[in-house]
């Protein structure tokens, strides 16, 4: 695969990682405003998993353009 390929791979998933925490955080703040604390708080409890999915992809994701770059 290429340095490119890789990148992009790993841009895919931050993209993905990103999205899922607005994802959740959207819906604990639905959650919230219709009354129901208790599923906001549930919700924000995978908010924590979620940020570190978030930031090991962003650590591969600017690796492989750090090494992309590297290679030109």
């Amino acid at each position: 695969m290429t340095s490119a390929k890789v990148t992009q791979t790993f841009r895919a998933a931050f993209d993905l990682a990103l999205n899922q925490l607005v994802i959740t955080l959207r819906e604990a703040q639905e959650f919230l405003a219709a009354g129901e604390d208790g599923a906001a708080i549930g919700t924000m409890l995978m908010f924590d998993d979620e940020a570190e999915d978030l930031k090991a992809a962003l650590r591969l994701f600017l690796r492989a353009r750090q090494n992309e770059r590297g290679r030109k």
